[in-house]
């Protein structure tokens, strides 16, 4: 019962933001048009490869958060969200430095004339790698409520910022730093959530980090393999193909994302309810219940895309992207089996001790 009602609570805060996400697409999608709008999906597609090391900080700090907690011990979350937060700002800032010398390579690799939204996307990851930080805190206290309502708060300020930003006509640069700076406000607004532990911050023992590195080493080789499974496409697209097929894609891409929406709510309420649990069997119960949801949930929403994509795709993006219908169709099945796998790497990331 715990699951269903934790995951329904994150499930409504993943709906609502990712609706407003799609208020973004829709907005970038329609006022960038076809070709504009696939190199904003080209350099999205770049950023979420690069920002892989953030997938895999939310895990960690949300898994050692979760056993800290079962622990009562808010000292050591403290302590583990400030160092981690340290170490974070100095891998960063070697990342916008790489990304800046070789970003006329990047550039013409995704035939791209200017260099500058490249740079933009290394300055978003550095906010993208904050974020979750303290997202992860939030997710391994079980404070699944103000978790949803923070993730609302950051879909909605990206619209805002988008739309301010397009209206001012900085096009594709506009929408990659709205896409960064609602990151960073977010990760600002979490404080409000966590002042407990920010009272604990100044008495604590130290951590044994090399473990929760470990950890999250492992994470991210996981996410590399899934991310890349799921981005990669979109980068071989633009190289070969044309913006405006490339602008299809993305737009198919986006809507189907629908489903891993639900799937990521579900493993987002399992992680830390099996991180935080010392009985086997329990843990195999929680992953087996995830698992039932999972699938029922993404297969009914790939039959909604098979029967009617056209809907989703008019009302989203308009009658300029009705090429987009039939990589929809099938994108659909294709996410119920990546859902799927992906539950199945947070449960075995999950159990590692």
């Amino acid at each position: 019962m715990n699951l269903l009602k934790n995951s329904t609570i994150v499930i409504i805060g993943v709906v609502v933001s990712n609706l407003l996400a799609y208020l973004f697409h829709f907005l970038a999608g329609r006022m960038l048009g076809p070709e504009e709008y696939g190199e904003f999906g080209a350099l999205m597609s770049l950023y979420l490869l690069v920002a892989l090391p953030a997938g895999a900080l939310s895990f960690g700090v949300t898994k050692y958060t979760a056993v800290f907690n079962s622990a009562n011990e808010l000292n050591k979350i403290a302590l583990l969200r400030k160092k981690i937060q340290d170490n974070v700002l100095i891998f960063s800032a070697f990342v916008l430095l790489f990304t800046i010398i070789f970003s006329r390579i990047i550039a013409n690799f995704l035939k791209i004339t200017s260099v500058v939204p490249i740079i933009i996307v290394g300055i978003t990851l550095v906010f993208a790698l904050l974020y979750p930080i303290n997202m992860g805190v939030l997710q391994g206290m079980k404070k699944f409520r103000q978790f949803s309502l923070n993730s609302i708060a950051e879909s909605f300020t990206r619209v805002v910022l988008l739309s301010f930003f397009l209206w001012l006509g900085y096009g594709v640069n506009g929408a990659i730093l709205a896409y960064g700076l609602a990151y960073f406000i977010a990760f600002l607004l979490v404080f409000l959530y966590i002042k407990e532990i920010r009272k604990e911050e100044a008495r604590g023992d130290e951590l044994e980090a090399r473990a929760i590195y470990r950890f999250i080493v492992q994470v991210l080789f996981v996410n590399i393999i899934l991310q890349v499974m799921l981005n990669v496409p979109s980068l071989i697209i633009k190289h070969f193909y044309s913006s405006e097929f490339t602008g299809y894609w993305t737009a198919a891409m986006n809507i189907a994302r629908i489903s891993l929406f639900v799937s990521v709510a579900i493993a987002q309420v399992m992680f830390p309810e099996i991180a935080g649990e010392k009985d086997q069997l329990v843990k195999k119960k929680i992953f087996r219940n995830a698992v039932l949801l999972v699938l029922l949930a993404s297969s009914v929403i790939a039959i909604i895309f098979l029967v009617i994509p056209g809907i989703f795709i008019q009302i989203l993006y308009g009658r300029a992207y009705t090429s987009a219908i039939p990589i929809l169709q099938w994108l659909g099945f294709v996410m119920i089996l990546f859902g799927l796998l992906q539950l199945w790497a947070n449960y075995l990331m999950a159990r590692i001790e």
